[in-house]
């Protein structure tokens, strides 16, 4: 089976077998209308033609909302600006669908202004509050709504419907034992349990008719107790398919699971078997999804075949030119997702935007354009994220532009993150730029130490710090003894056999040191001053890197301040008092400092000057490329 076969979805004709997933962009206005921003992003991924775009959530109802700005169909209100979203995606003749979204319990009451809605009155983890249970007359009219809203989206120009019942949202709500404590027809036994999505089905069937394609997603396995393990929805799959269902786009786990879904750690590709196990059961195409981040692994699942289609919705957010590259055999030039979701499900999460780390394009397709063409030599000096990023873009521009490296490969500290276990993604990015600079002619210096006098010899018309930082040293007595080190240190240079080690400083830097660590020391303990570790991690990543120092066996210890570092042993203030814990090697990886060691050589030169990056103050890896993108793109020479 090949990826850019035809296939059909009940009618529906596609072109290929690559699925643009449903992608929740925030790009909404507060009433839940289209805005100029969403259809041009949708627009830059028609271009390229996968052979579906989903689009959504789209909330059937008020008490469905989601968030404050994601897209609404709830009201007729909302199809003019469907429309136009829709004419966009057909102007390059690709077939689009509306994912019908209820939020149930996952809505929070500050969005609703009242009170969320459930199977049942139990209390949700992820908002930290109790929804009130539908009556079963209530019940009726969300069925019905999903009806009205699937109608609206045939009249908006929509190709197909996809009903969304997976990820802990109200279906899930209503089909797992964990969220659904009724005793009335809805409730009690799986195939009670099974009624409200089924009822759903049918009346989005009878909505739009018998020619109109219905796609449902569904969690292969919930992965949360008492939820819907694969077995359970290989009995459900043939129902749905029976009652009116099309295609069946398989997933895995709710928001609120404790098994990594998406995030960097997760092989790729690593459930794909939930889709074959479904496929196994249902006589209607099948799409594979999660941590599929690129074309060559999607055809690598479907020459099993076992599913039908592959779906991804990061990938296509990372470069949207993802099935262009594919198809003329450009894959190494294919922006990589990488997991690290601070551009993408960290901002779902923070009611904030939605966009993409290493693509400052991403959700600024109607704001951020290529500079005007610029005459001149630049000098940029770091080869770092920061470093990366401002050569592309002024090289894109037309500058003539070099760039210095001190090391033998450009990254900067991302070649170190990918050394972290669970973080190997990292270097992906790495090569992907080495590989895009070297395309478009950039002069790269690897293994020169740009100095003062060099770069005054070669007259640049401007020289661009971006060295990034080093590791600072805190003011513990004792941090100047020999078997002090810092956490940069400790992983470039693969220190093993440490016996007892001790982490001063719990932020993402101590974090990821101490699990790189773990597999390198007898014991390894992270101390933190402050009353969480990690804080400077993403939403949804920060959970998981606790969990693996907890599997590993770190001692973690927050508002513990290391005041001493003698020979073999730290002292450690905790709780008013003071604690001697053995150490071997002490790792510090507390505040790293700027590398501003050159910017201070250039004072006073003639060469015009200017910084970017985490040289000028502290960020994290999105701020870093899309504040190089920025800066590059209105730089004047």
């Amino acid at each position: 089976m090949n990826l850019w076969e035809s296939v059909s979805i009940r009618n529906l004709e596609l072109d290929n077998r690559l699925v643009m997933l449903a992608t929740h962009m925030s790009h909404c206005d507060e009433d839940g209308i289209v805005t100029d921003k969403l259809v041009e992003f949708y627009r830059e991924r028609a271009r390229h033609k996968p052979g579906l775009i989903i689009v959504g959530g789209c909330y059937t109802e008020h008490l469905g909302r989601g968030t404050p700005t994601m897209i609404g169909i709830s009201k007729d209100s909302h199809i003019e600006g469907l429309r136009r979203l829709t004419d966009a995606v057909h102007s390059h003749d690709v077939p689009v669908s509306a994912q019908l979204y209820h939020a149930g319990r996952y809505a929070h009451s500050i969005v609703l202004g009242q009170q969320a809605v459930s199977a049942s009155e139990v209390k949700c983890r992820l908002t930290r509050e109790t929804p009130r249970a539908l009556t079963p007359e209530e019940i009726t009219q969300t069925v019905d709504n999903f009806g009205i809203s699937a109608k609206r989206a045939k009249n908006a120009g929509f190709d197909a419907v996809e009903i969304i019942g997976s990820a802990g949202y109200l279906i899930n709500q209503f089909l797992a034992e964990a969220t659904n404590k009724r005793t009335d027809e809805y409730g009690g036994d799986f195939e009670s349990r099974s009624r409200f999505p089924l009822e759903i089905v049918t009346q989005v069937r009878k909505a739009v008719g018998p020619k109109f394609p219905i796609l449902y997603r569904m969690s292969g396995d919930d992965f949360v107790p008492n939820g819907l393990t694969l077995e359970d929805n290989k009995i459900l799959a043939p129902r749905l398919v029976k009652n009116g269902v099309d295609c069946l786009n398989v997933t895995g786990g709710w928001h609120q699971t404790r098994v990594p879904q998406i995030t960097m750690d997760v092989p790729r590709g690593w459930y794909a078997y939930l889709a074959e196990g479904i496929a196994s059961v249902v006589d209607v195409p099948v799409v594979a999804c999660n941590r599929i981040n690129n074309v060559r692994l999607a055809e690598r699942i479907l020459s099993r075949g076992k599913v039908q289609l592959v779906g991804m919705s990061r990938g296509f957010i990372a470069d949207p030119e993802l099935p262009t590259k594919a198809r003329m055999n450009q894959h190494e030039l294919t922006r990589p997702c990488i997991a690290c979701n601070q551009g993408c499900l960290d901002k779902v999460f923070m009611i904030e935007p939605v966009t993409c780390a290493l693509n400052p394009l991403a959700g600024y397709e109607t704001q951020r354009k290529l500079g005007p063409h610029g005459e001149g030599k630049i000098a940029v000096v770091g080869g770092g994220p920061a470093g990366m990023e401002t050569t592309r873009v002024l090289a894109l521009r037309g500058f003539d532009v070099t760039l210095y490296e001190q090391n033998d490969r450009l990254g900067g500290l991302l070649r170190l993150a990918a050394k972290i276990p669970g973080r190997g993604e990292f270097s992906a990015y790495v090569v992907y730029m080495e590989r895009e600079l070297k395309r478009i002619g950039v002069d790269i210096r690897i293994n020169e130490q740009a100095t003062a006098e060099t770069l005054v010899d070669e007259g640049y018309h401007c020289v661009v710090i971006a060295t990034g930082t080093i590791a600072g040293a805190p003011s513990i007595d004792g941090v100047e003894m020999s078997h002090v080190t810092t956490a940069y240190d400790v992983i470039s240079l693969g220190l093993d056999n440490l016996h007892d080690v001790v982490v001063v400083g719990g932020s993402a830097l101590g974090c990821y040191t101490a699990l790189y660590l773990a597999s390198r020391a007898d014991s390894v303990y992270i101390f933190e001053a402050d009353e969480a570790l990690g804080v400077d991690l993403g939403r949804t990543t920060r959970w998981v890197i606790l969990k693996g120092l907890k599997e590993k066996g770190i001692h973690m210890h927050t508002d513990a301040k290391v005041t001493e570092i003698d020979s073999s042993f730290v002292s450690v203030l905790i709780d008013g008092e003071h604690e001697e814990v053995d150490a071997h090697i002490v790792v510090l990886a507390t505040s790293p400092q700027p590398r501003d060691r050159i910017l201070k050589q250039l004072e006073g030169t003639s060469l015009r000057i200017e910084s970017v990056g985490s040289v000028k103050k502290p960020m994290r890896l999105l701020e870093v490329i899309h504040e190089a993108y920025k800066f590059a793109n209105s730089l004047e020479v």
